[in-house]
C-alpha cells in the first residue's frame, strides 16, 4: 500500500469514526428529548414552564459538552424575538447571559440567520467586530445563536453563551439539533401553564359561584321567612282591625243619618267616618298588594258588560268627585259590548285609577273616560285628567315612600296606583302614561277582550 493509499485510508477510517460517533452523539440527545416530551406530557410533575425548560436543556448541554449557559427567545406579537427563559452558570451568571443574549438574538434577527462570535486564534479578524469590546469586558470567548424557523417565519432562537471555545465549537452540531425541540417544549409549557391558570381561574370561578349559591339560599331563606311574618302580620292586622273598624264605621253612619246632630257634631261625626273609611281603604291596599307580591292572586273569568263595570266604578267615586267639585265624563264607544274578564279586578284598576285622577284635578275640572276598540282582540281604557304635568312618569307605579306624601294626592292613593299596575298585568295587559301638555295627564290601559285570544 502506498503512503497516499495509507492517508486515504486513515483519513476514511477517522471520517467513519467521526460519523459513528456524530451518530451516536445524535441518538443520544434523542432518548434524552424523548424522555422530556414524556415527562412533559405525562408526568405530574413535568416541564411546565419555560425556565423548567431553559433548565432542562442546560443540564444536556452539561452532560454532553460541559455547557450550561442558555437564553431561549420566543418571537412576540410585534415579529421580534423577546426573552423568556434565561439559565446561567457559574461562569456567566444570569445578569451577565441576558445582556449577551441579547446582543447575538438582535445580530440574528436582523440578518435572519444563524450568527457565531468566536474570539480565538482561527477567528482573529472577527476581534475586531462592534461585540468586541462587550465581550471581553466581560470575560466571554464564544457564542452562538441558532434560529428556529416554522412556516418560513422566525418562531424563535436559542442563544449558548461560553468563556469555552472548543467546547461550543464541539457541540455545535447537537446545538442545532435540540434548538427546534427547545422551541416545541416551550410552546407545550406555555400552554400548560394557559391549561392551568384557565382552570384555576375556573375553580375560583366556581368556587365563588358556590359561595355566591350559598348566600343566595339563606337570603331566600330569610325572605321566605321574612314574607312568612309578614303574612302573619297582615293577616292578624287585617282581622284586629277590620273589626273595631266596622264598628266605627256602623255607629258613625247611624249618627249621622238617624240622631239629630248638631252641626259640630255632625262635623266630627262625617270626619270620623271619612277616617275611618280611609283607614279601611289603606288596609285593603296592603293586603291587596301583600298577595299580589306574593304571587297568591287567581283570576275569576266570566263575561260581563263593560259599560256597566265603567257606570259602576264612576258610581263608586262619585261622592268623592262631588266632594272636590270635580265632573267624571264616561265616553264608551257604541261597539264596546261585553267581554270575559275578572271583573272585580277590573273594577279595581279603574276605581284607584279614577280616585288618583280625581285627586289630582283641580276644582271644577273634569275627568274623562274613555273606551274603544283597539282591535279584533283588545280594547283601550283611556282615563284623561286636568292635573299637573308629572317631571318623571318612571316611578309612579313604584310604592312611593311613607314618610315623604305628595301634596296633591295621599300616599295611600299612589299605593293604590302600584295595586292597579300589578292588576293588569294578571289581567294580561299593560299600561302606558302620557303627559298632556301644560296640564293632565293620560293613562292608557290596553285589556284583552278574552283571554283565549292571545295577549
Amino acid at each position: 500500500m502506498s503512503r497516499l493509499e495509507e492517508n486515504s485510508y486513515v483519513e476514511g477510517q477517522a471520517q467513519g469514526e467521526k460519523h459513528a460517533a456524530c451518530l451516536a452523539e445524535i441518538n443520544a440527545l434523542s432518548r434524552e428529548i424523548v424522555d422530556l416530551y414524556y415527562d412533559q406530557i405525562f408526568s405530574e410533575h413535568g416541564i411546565t414552564t419555560p425556565s423548567a425548560v431553559c433548565k432542562a436543556f442546560s443540564d444536556i448541554l452539561v452532560r454532553h459538552w460541559n455547557l450550561c449557559c442558555m437564553v431561549i427567545y420566543l418571537a412576540g406579537e410585534d415579529n421580534h424575538l423577546k426573552e423568556i427563559a434565561v439559565c446561567g452558570d457559574e461562569d456567566v451568571d444570569d445578569a451577565k447571559a441576558s445582556r449577551l443574549g441579547a446582543i447575538l438574538a438582535g445580530a440574528l434577527e436582523r440578518e435572519r440567520t444563524e450568527h457565531h462570535l468566536w474570539f480565538d486564534a482561527e477567528d482573529a479578524g472577527q476581534a475586531e467586530t462592534e461585540f468586541h469590546e462587550a465581550w471581553h469586558r466581560e470575560g466571554v470567548r464564544a457564542g452562538v445563536a441558532l434560529p428556529v424557523h416554522a412556516h418560513g417565519s422566525l418562531m424563535g432562537a436559542v442563544v449558548v453563551i461560553t468563556p469555552h471555545v472548543e467546547r461550543l465549537r464541539a457541540a455545535l452540531d447537537g446545538l442545532r439539533y435540540i434548538a427546534p425541540p427547545i422551541m416545541i417544549t416551550v410552546g407545550n409549557a406555555r400552554r400548560t401553564l394557559a391549561m392551568r391558570e384557565q382552570h384555576e381561574r375556573i375553580e375560583h370561578l366556581i368556587a365563588e359561584s358556590e359561595a355566591r349559591r350559598a348566600e343566595l339560599e339563606e337570603a331566600n331563606r330569610e325572605l321566605r321567612r321574612v314574607g312568612h311574618y309578614r303574612s302573619l302580620f297582615l293577616a292578624r292586622m287585617s282581622h284586629e282591625l277590620r273589626t273595631p273598624l266596622t264598628s266605627i264605621l256602623g255607629f258613625s253612619e247611624i249618627l249621622i243619618d238617624h240622631e239629630n246632630l248638631t252641626a259640630s257634631q255632625r262635623r266630627f261625626c262625617e270626619k270620623i267616618q271619612s277616617s275611618g273609611q280611609q283607614l279601611q281603604t289603606s288596609l285593603n291596599q296592603l293586603v291587596d298588594l301583600s298577595r299580589l307580591e306574593a304571587g297568591q292572586t287567581e283570576l275569576f273569568l266570566h263575561e260581563f258588560s263593560l259599560r256597566e263595570a265603567l257606570r259602576d266604578s264612576g258610581a263608586a267615586v262619585a261622592r268623592l268627585a262631588k266632594k272636590r267639585e270635580v265632573k267624571v265624563v264616561c265616553e264608551p264607544e257604541a261597539e264596546v259590548q261585553t267581554i270575559v274578564s275578572d271583573e272585580g279586578k277590573l273594577r279595581q284598576v279603574l276605581y284607584n285609577f279614577l280616585l288618583y285622577a280625581i285627586n289630582r284635578t283641580p276644582e271644577e275640572g273634569s275627568v274623562h273616560v274613555h273606551v274603544e276598540n283597539e282591535s279584533p282582540t283588545h280594547f283601550c281604557i283611556q282615563i284623561e285628567d286636568e292635573g299637573e304635568p308629572l317631571e318623571d312618569l318612571s316611578h309612579i307605579f313604584e310604592p312611593i315612600n311613607i314618610e315623604a306624601p305628595t301634596e296633591t294626592a295621599s300616599t295611600m292613593n299612589e299605593l293604590g296606583l302600584a295595586i292597579a299596575r300589578r292588576l293588569i298585568d294578571v289581567l294580561g295587559g299593560e299600561v302606558n302614561l302620557d303627559s298632556q301638555g301644560p296640564r293632565g295627564l293620560r293613562v292608557s290601559i290596553k285589556l284583552p277582550i278574552r283571554p283565549n285570544n292571545g295577549n
